[in-house]
């Protein structure tokens, strides 16, 4: 097989793998949303506790992956150094502030204003990956990034369901998930460490129950508990393991799609995954929209598609600019093993020479 075709070959099926995932993501992503809104508008309102009972099933499913999974798919990596552990610390605390204030948002607004605002997560990702990352994005993804901005403005300001209450909890998970998407990819593809998908998962899920128990606590959501146990003990336990299924599954997936394409990338997707939602949502929930506010969707999925493309072009050619080096350094070593043989075997007949001569 030539390098071309190796290239090529590899390229296509970078590119299968990473649309199979963002469909994954996205499925998983409306279908979380709306079954969080649903549960925290209603069977429980527990928003908090739900967030920490979500974090603990990523931990077990990872612990289990970690016992019984052959060391050729996952070897866990160990952390020796006090700055990977700081590092490592940042991803629990941002996740807090994302989901935790997220789930609570959606007690005081409608699950399609929620989408849009949390809709502004790709400038902040941007800006956050600039901060540690140093990624600096090329024009036309600047340019399809403050398109995607624009449009969810226009749908933002025009809804007739805004409340403010809502709109600030669900800005600052805006900023825990910037924080935690960046850290994220910077931990596992970084200089310093590199860790595995599972590995973030045993590490940052259990610290975040620190925060989240006392604070579901102090909001009184252990007395809901207690009285929906008391009225059916099996019916809310099937709703606490749904959602922890869905958590597991769903951090799973969008991690490995973060680790195959970049941060920035997975945040623009939250264009498209939020416009979805939103659209199903006013099928499920009800709601009010305005026409400007269905044009301001339409231009933020146009805004994510020419985005989409910038964005898995650029990892494409650095994927086959990778492999191109690989293969030239390969034939660099085989071309060096060949003069250092004939080098040898002239510097033999030499010392051969010398011994005849000296005889």
């Amino acid at each position: 097989m030539t390098s071309s075709s190796k290239d090529s070959g590899s390229g296509i099926y970078y590119a299968i793998t990473v649309v199979t995932l963002l469909i994954i993501c996205c499925a998983e992503s409306v279908a979380f949303s709306v079954y969080n809104k649903w549960i925290f508008s209603g069977p429980l309102k527990t928003p908090i506790f739900a967030t920490a009972t979500h974090q603990l099933t990523c931990f077990l499913g990872a612990a289990v992956v970690w016992g019984t999974a052959p060391k050729s798919f996952y070897t866990r990596t160990k952390i020796d150094s006090g700055a990977v552990w700081t590092k490592i610390m940042i991803i629990p605390i941002a996740f807090v502030m994302n989901i935790g204030m997220n789930n609570l948002s959606l007690q005081f607004t409608t699950l399609a204003l929620n989408q849009l605002i949390r809709s502004f997560s790709p400038v902040a990702i941007a800006i956050t990956s600039f901060l540690i990352e140093g990624k600096v994005q090329s024009l036309p993804k600047a340019l399809s990034l403050a398109a995607l901005v624009c449009g969810v403005v226009m749908g933002v300001m025009t809804s007739p369901d805004f409340e403010i209450v809502g709109f600030l909890i669900c800005g600052a998970s805006v900023l825990g998930q910037a924080m935690g998407i960046v850290m994220t990819a910077f931990v596992m593809g970084g200089a310093t460490v590199k860790l595995h998908v599972f590995d973030v998962l045993l590490y940052s899920t259990l610290p975040s129950l620190v925060v989240l128990l006392p604070w579901s606590y102090a909001l009184g959501e252990f007395e809901i508990l207690k009285e929906a146990f008391a009225a059916d003990a099996g019916y809310t336990l099937g709703l606490i393991v749904a959602g922890g299924c869905l958590a597991f599954t769903y951090n799973l997936f969008c991690t490995i799609f973060i680790k195959m394409t970049s941060s920035v990338y997975y945040g623009v997707t939250g264009g498209f995954r939020c416009a979805l939602a939103i659209v199903i949502s006013f099928f499920l929930f009800p709601q009010k929209i305005t026409t400007l506010g269905i044009a301001g969707i339409c231009i933020a999925m146009i805004a994510f598609v020419f985005n989409s493309y910038f964005t898995m072009k650029e990892k494409i050619d650095a994927q086959n600019a990778k492999h191109a080096t690989e293969d030239v350094n390969a034939a660099k070593d085989v071309e060096k093993e060949g003069l250092l043989s004939g080098q040898d075997a002239v510097n033999a007949v030499a010392s051969k020479a010398k011994l005849l001569g000296e005889a």
